[in-house]
């Protein structure tokens, strides 16, 4: 009996030891997406109440939320006529923010633009409809304004020097 005290108390003292002696966890990994470029695009955060920017009339819901880790701001659209949503990330080997929309109409847009002044702009050409063979542009210029709405002014080129409006929304925060 008397050997087998010592043993049980080794076995014990090599398993403490051993529990003592396990590596430390890895540092955590840094910050993806953790730069001031990422937060660029911020403000347009938020549950809105869209409307006119011309008439106040109602023009859609609209949550905006960061995504992924922090590196993405997912838009998720809706009015009486269509659902939609987008993607929107800031690419850093381009240095440019990227924007996929698509929708209920079964549209698809890839903009690509960033901070002009305070404003984000970002711009979609593709395939006209109207112009077989050629090329159309939509322009989409997010302003943050003082009050804490968001203005968002679309404008539309079949030629690239032309632009007309397709819309003007203001975004302002709803209540929760």
């Amino acid at each position: 009996m008397t050997r087998i005290i010592p043993a049980i108390l080794l076995t014990f003292l090599s398993s403490a030891t051993l529990a003592e002696t396990k590596p430390a966890p890895p540092p955590p990994a840094p910050a993806r997406c953790a730069g001031p470029e990422y937060r660029q695009f911020d403000f347009w955060i938020g549950r809105w109440k869209v409307s006119s920017t011309r008439d106040g009339s109602a023009q859609g819901d609209s949550l905006i939320e960061r995504q992924y880790d922090g590196c993405t701001l997912r838009e998720n659209w809706r009015d009486p006529q269509l659902t939609g949503g987008s993607l929107n990330t800031y690419v850093a080997t381009d240095g440019k923010w990227h924007q996929l929309w698509t929708d209920s109409s079964g549209a698809w847009r890839e903009f690509t633009g960033g901070l002009q002044g305070g404003d984000m702009v970002l711009i979609a050409t593709y395939p006209s409809r109207r112009k077989p063979g050629s090329t159309a542009q939509e322009k989409m210029t997010f302003t943050p304004n003082p009050d804490g709405s968001v203005r968002q002014h679309m404008t539309k080129s079949s030629d690239g020097v032309t632009w007309v409006e397709g819309y003007d929304y203001t975004y302002r925060r709803a209540a929760d």
